[in-house]
């Protein structure tokens, strides 16, 4: 049964406020309990008739925007469309990436984890839309902890899956480790309309490090997002209001 937290009319779509935080506050407890360690799983997160739409606005392999990685840590694996502001990318996929910088979903996230003051990255800074073909994979592995260019802390983790369709036999799921590498603790299929949310920290291993099986026809479809929060120093200053200047002689 899909979640029923956007609004669908026509080509547009937004992701609708009140039932968001509701599904964040009623699945906190779950979140907080995960192990190897805090995460959550949404299917159907956006519903069938739009999460198809999207699967077929995201990026073919051939998009000229796409960076191929192919690596020991990371191969067959295509990204960085941020680096031309996601040009040629679909308006639809396009909305999405704004809907996951916006308020709706931050207050989501919030309800959710416990965390205040989250933020967004509208950069997509080694985030954004990803593909893996064939033969692909990602290895385990903690993910970066500081936003150098904002000063900034990094709090969680977001992967939305949007394949056309997916089938077991081929892989690619994202496997969640204990922290000592010692065992897959959580196997997560990527699987159309799925939602996953994430906590950082630097033992929180996970990847999908078996190469992908999937036809060559096919490819592993996610789009990834990451908050932050503030990282205070010694020389911040303390809080306070506005200060308001007062007319002379009062």
């Amino acid at each position: 049964m899909a979640i029923t937290a956007t609004v669908f009319e026509g080509t547009s779509f937004h992701f609708a406020r009140a039932p968001l935080a509701r599904l964040g506050a009623e699945s906190r407890a779950r979140f907080q309990a995960a192990t190897p360690f805090a995460h959550a799983v949404f299917d159907d997160f956006l519903g069938e008739a739009l999460s198809l739409r999207l699967a077929r606005a995201f990026p073919r392999p051939d998009h000229p925007g796409w960076m191929r990685r192919d690596y020991h840590e990371q191969s067959a694996r295509l990204g960085q469309l941020q680096r031309t502001g996601f040009e040629g990318v679909e308006p639809l996929l396009r909305q999405l990436l704004a809907e996951l910088s916006g308020m709706a979903f931050l207050d989501f996230l919030s309800s959710l984890t416990g965390l205040t003051g989250l933020i967004a990255d509208p950069h997509f800074r080694g985030a954004g839309p990803s593909a893996t073909l064939r033969g692909g994979h990602l290895a385990l592995h903690a993910d970066f902890n500081r936003d150098r260019t904002r000063h900034l802390a990094r709090a969680l983790t977001v992967l939305y899956y949007l394949p056309l369709d997916w089938d077991s036999s081929w892989g690619g799921e994202l496997e969640l480790w204990d922290s000592d590498r010692t065992r897959c603790a959580v196997s997560i299929a990527p699987t159309r309309d799925r939602l996953v949310v994430m906590a950082h920290g630097d033992t929180f291993w996970h990847g999908h490090p078996s190469p992908l099986a999937c036809p060559d026809d096919r490819f592993r479809a996610s789009v990834a997002a990451y908050f932050y929060r503030a990282a205070p120093t010694a020389e911040d200053d303390e809080a306070h209001g506005a200060i308001w200047a007062t007319p002379e002689g009062t």
